[in-house]
């Protein structure tokens, strides 16, 4: 992983190896934001942006923090890791709340852990993980809300059937 220099507009453009890392992580979380912006959730566009690039930051600082004490034993860099699931387990159990008949945000909340799971592989550098987490998450995200449509259109097919049969 290297900086790079690119000319814009007549001007050298540095490019530090971690760019392509929060630019990917940003993208991610925004592509996640769209959906829930799309179904009406306030979690949408910015907060999964941030969350996503939030967490790739820190990877990416707990992967330069990680040298040697001063006994010259090697830091941990998977406890910045271990932290950020801690945190964003927190932020995630905030968007869920009951209410009389139902519990809504689930779905959001685990969503907000799926955009920092991606985060940190992004700041890891794990593009092979990252790109499969990506597509199993999106059919399984995709295809679940098809199947749940189904499931409650058939269900109200049903409950109208025994409504005009009740009358």
């Amino acid at each position: 992983m290297e900086d790079s220099y690119h000319e814009l507009f007549g001007f050298a453009l540095y490019v530090p190896w971690y760019a392509k890392q929060l630019m990917l992580a940003a993208i991610v979380g925004l592509c996640i934001g769209v959906e829930r912006e799309l179904r009406g959730k306030p979690a949408s566009l910015r907060t999964f942006s941030i969350i996503s690039t939030g967490s790739c930051l820190f990877t990416i600082l707990s992967i330069q923090a990680a040298g040697s004490s001063i006994d010259g034993s090697p830091y941990d860099v998977t406890r910045i890791a271990a932290q950020i699931v801690t945190g964003i387990g927190f932020l995630g159990g905030g968007v869920i709340f009951k209410t009389t008949d139902r519990i809504e945000g689930i779905t959001t909340g685990a969503l907000i852990w799926l955009a920092a799971a991606l985060g940190m592989a992004c700041g890891f550098n794990q593009t092979g993980p990252f790109f499969w987490t990506c597509v199993v998450g999106i059919q399984v995200h995709l295809v679940i809300y098809v199947l749940y449509e189904l499931i409650y259109f058939t269900r109200e097919r049903k409950e109208n059937g025994a409504k005009a049969n009740n009358t």
